[in-house]
C-alpha cells in the first residue's frame, strides 16, 4: 500500500509516565515588577540559578502577555 508503513518497536513502560511534572515559578523581573517564569524542577539548585539569572538577563525575549509579543497586528 502506497505511503503506509507499518512501525516496530520497543514497547513505552513507564510507570510514572501519568505523574504530574514537577514545576517551579521563579521570578525573571524585579521586586517592583514582578515578571513569572515556569520551569521544570528537575534541576539542581545550581542549574535553577544559572537558568533563572540567564532569563532575567533576558527577559525582555519572554513577553508575558500576547499583545507584547512582535509582530502581532497594531505594531
Amino acid at each position: 500500500m502506497e505511503g503506509y508503513h507499518e512501525v516496530q518497536g520497543p514497547l513505552i513502560e513507564d510507570p510514572n509516565i501519568n505523574m504530574l511534572l514537577k514545576m517551579k515559578q521563579v521570578n525573571i523581573g524585579i521586586e517592583t515588577e514582578l515578571k513569572y517564569a515556569t520551569l521544570g524542577d528537575y534541576w539542581d539548585d545550581a542549574t535553577v540559578d544559572k537558568v533563572n539569572k540567564l532569563l532575567h538577563e533576558y527577559q525582555d525575549l519572554f513577553p508575558t502577555k500576547i499583545m507584547d509579543l512582535k509582530g502581532i497586528v497594531g505594531d
